[in-house]
């Protein structure tokens, strides 16, 4: 089992992990989940020995207390991290970087079995076997990554994100390798910001947030919790997801999910024959313009239409237009006298 109690990691002034204190089972998925900058990352080096743990904190690896441990040894011990950004050997084959996993003693004795496991296990892999790492695909990459961790064959497989940088058909395809590694009784402790997909692959949860744990549970005890739900995991709820679709305007434009509902003003009787004017100008002035982007808060914005003049009245007295002068003519601009 690896416990953790009152870990605290300090970035100069700053702190990125306050008193954490979790457990995770062997043999279990343990999942952390948080926004960017919660300490995620932190708490995963804090485990590898790659940060200083501030005094009074403690990480236990079956009982042993793993405080001042160099990193290296943490391995030998039997924990992996797998880090962000894969940290390959760019220049090296596929085959050698997955050797170099295997570099403590306990794994030497074992390194042609591990091989074989990690072909069999990356198909992939065994595919680009002669093939230099910094010339394979991203989702390849990881791949390797995880390959050349779990090379040590360690009790605890510590991965950072690992679907960062994929796309959706590379991350369906590694989280199904994932469960693969779950399921045969590896101990995990994953942190990625897939909400949907590290909930099917974990046992327990914990939500980190300003460097704090402020939830624990069950991956179904997260699911329903609303609050954990809209503010720290972005998921929505199913009512809240109504809502939205009822207040969706469809007018061909982009739909703003944060926008307010504007909903359609009802045209009047049609009164064409009796007043002509006036059903031109609620035309012009009406909203619905099915050629452009609707925008719900702009003010109307049409031509005036002139009201309709009686035939019996004196016709108005007519005023010339303005001479130009070889210059732009402004109907509204005041008539002023020539210098």
């Amino acid at each position: 089992m690896l416990r953790l109690e009152n870990i605290s990691v300090w970035y100069g002034k700053h702190e990125a992990l306050h008193s954490v204190s979790l457990e995770a089972p062997a043999g279990q998925t343990t999942v952390i989940l948080g926004a960017n900058g919660a300490g995620k990352t932190t708490l995963l080096k804090a485990i590898g020995g790659l940060v200083p743990i501030r005094p009074g904190g403690k990480v236990l690896f079956d009982g042993k207390s793993l405080e001042g441990v160099p990193s290296h040894q943490i391995v030998a011990h039997g924990i992996a991290l797998v880090p962000e950004g894969r940290r390959l050997f760019p220049d090296m084959t596929v085959t050698d970087n997955l050797r170099l996993g295997a570099y403590t003693e306990h794994a030497r004795a074992g390194e042609e079995r591990q091989l074989e496991r990690m072909f069999a296990l990356f198909p992939r892999l065994l595919e680009r076997r002669d093939q230099l790492a910094r010339t394979m695909s991203g989702g390849e990459q990881q791949m390797l990554a995880i390959g050349r961790a779990l090379m040590s064959e360690p009790k605890f497989l510590l991965l950072d994100e690992p679907s960062l940088g994929l796309s959706p058909r590379l991350v369906k395809d590694l989280f199904s390798v994932l469960r693969k590694i779950t399921q045969s009784g590896q101990a995990v402790v994953l942190v990625e910001q897939n909400v949907h997909q590290s909930l099917r692959l974990a046992d327990r949860v914990h939500v980190l947030e300003n460097g704090r744990i402020v939830r624990s549970g069950s991956p179904s005890e997260i699911e329903e919790d609303k609050v954990i739900q809209q503010a720290y995991l972005g998921l929505e709820s199913e009512r809240t997801m109504s809502v939205q679709a009822e207040a969706q305007v469809s007018g061909g434009g982009f739909y703003n999910p944060a926008a307010r509902a504007a909903k359609t003003q009802p045209t009047a009787a049609p009164q064409a024959a009796a007043r002509p004017a006036q059903s031109a100008a609620n035309a012009v002035v009406s909203r619905a313009n099915p050629g452009g982007f609707y925008n719900p808060y702009s003010r109307s914005v049409g031509e005036k239409v002139a009201p309709a003049r009686d035939s019996t009245a004196p016709a108005a007295p007519r005023t010339e237009k303005p001479k130009s002068s070889g210059g732009f003519y402004n109907p509204s601009a005041r008539p002023g006298s020539g210098h």
